[in-house]
């Protein structure tokens, strides 16, 4: 009788997911000793500091150091009602490469023996939510390893590299010697155009500021907000602010992504457009894998040429800004390449900036920030010490303040500068 009670039970809950907008998390019982990584690792999630926050949001657990032995939660997978037709239809994506992932994650835990096999589950699709809500806007994300990343360059490629197509901001050695105190950077836009050069502290190092996104891809959009905002002008904001605090300093900058009509703008909302280009030059191509690979290797390229002509400090900064959940408040948090001890080090290093200026400008909330080793193409692939910055949550109300604000994004160029240069 029991058994009767407790398949209708099951088939009351599972009926209820025939719809996507109308979904159920997978829930099960903590083991005696199990804190939430073993928790996620057992149920094959990774225990990524933004799969936590996941799993404490739906769970409403405000001290993530804390689950109860033997109690039932609610794991970060969402269950869906197979359409019979494809996961992407079913879930209501578009990303091939992510409903591959969907499947393979299936596949993984059927065998393991964590998703039950019988009729009333075996038309059941498992989705991490963790793959829409933490990587859906993490361009890089979704690049698998594949020989076409080893491709040759692109004849666009060639011709940015072969012409020495190349903006560098600052000739420091030339400026230094000539006493040269200003220099005129139109890309900064005319407002802010004429760069003053406070000290030379920082010549002879080499950044590559990268804002995400760009030309046909806008990156995240946020439709809800008072005035659409795209993803790419804020960051590109914030990137050519802290390009130009970096040569305030005698650095050599190169901005890898370009938009000659769109200098530092103090306007609260940042008009979307696609006219960035590679390098100012390029037209930035709509195939993602084509888009990242131009990036790497053009940044490699120069790379190189300053390690032949012995230069030591390089280093490359991605800005982006995050999409997840529209209630999920988030501080500024950075990736690292995990088998480099520099970037590692370097997310370390700017992450304890921010914990600081939090400290101090944010006492009545505190820090939430942090960081993580991540296999992210660009990550993986640039050749200079690389950091991967997420500056904020594009579809949350209290961090729309941080962008709209032209003095915040100054702070967050501030901050990441003086992370930078440490």
């Amino acid at each position: 009788m029991l058994r009767i009670i407790y398949i209708f039970l099951l088939v009351i809950i599972f009926s209820s997911n025939t719809n996507a907008a109308d979904v159920k998390y997978h829930t099960a019982k903590v083991k005696v000793g199990e804190n939430i990584n073993n928790f996620l690792t057992r149920h094959q999630l990774s225990n990524s500091n933004c799969n936590i926050d996941l799993f404490c949001d739906i769970n409403k657990i405000k001290n993530k150091n804390i689950i109860i032995a033997l109690k039932e939660y609610k794991l970060p997978v969402k269950l869906y009602k197979f359409n019979g037709k494809s996961i992407r239809s079913t879930v209501g994506i578009k990303d091939k490469d992510l409903a591959k992932r969907i499947e393979a994650y299936n596949a993984k835990v059927k065998n393991l023996g964590i998703k039950p096999k019988s009729h009333l589950t075996k038309n059941l699709l498992w989705v991490p939510i963790e793959e829409i809500e933490c990587y859906s806007n993490t361009e890089e994300k979704q690049i698998a390893d594949s020989k076409e990343d080893e491709a040759p360059k692109t004849e666009a490629l060639k011709k940015v590299t072969e012409t020495n197509n190349i903006t560098v901001l600052t000739p420091t050695t030339v400026m230094k010697r000539k006493g040269i105190k200003e220099i005129k950077v139109p890309l900064m836009g005319p407002e802010y155009e004429i760069v003053n050069i406070e000290d030379f502290s920082l010549e002879g190092q080499v950044y590559y500021i990268i804002s995400g996104h760009g030309g046909p891809d806008p990156g995240a959009v946020c439709k809800d907000c008072p005035k659409m905002m795209c993803e790419d002008e804020y960051a590109y904001d914030v990137s050519l602010r802290l390009a130009r605090n970096l040569m305030q300093h005698g650095a050599t900058v190169h901005m890898i992504v370009q938009d000659k009509n769109d200098g530092i703008r103090d306007e609260e909302h940042l008009k979307c457009d696609n006219d960035e280009k590679l390098l100012g030059k390029s037209v930035i191509p709509l195939n993602q894998k084509k888009r990242l690979r131009e990036r790497a290797e053009n940044v490699n390229a120069l790379y190189r040429k300053y390690k032949k002509k012995g230069v030591k400090i390089q280093k490359a900064i991605e800005i982006h800004v995050d999409s997840r959940n529209k209630n999920t408040r988030q501080d500024v948090f950075f990736y690292y390449n995990a088998n480099n001890k520099a970037s590692e080090k370097l997310a370390n290093t700017v992450q304890e900036v921010f914990e600081s200026k939090y400290a101090q400008h944010q006492k009545d909330r505190g820090y939430q920030g942090y960081v993580e080793g991540r296999g992210l193409y660009m990550v993986r692939n640039l050749a200079p010490t690389t950091l991967f910055v997420e500056l904020a949550n594009i579809t949350n109300e209290e961090d729309h303040k941080r962008l709209v604000k032209n003095y915040n994004r100054q702070a967050l160029a501030n901050w990441l500068f003086e992370g930078l240069r440490k």
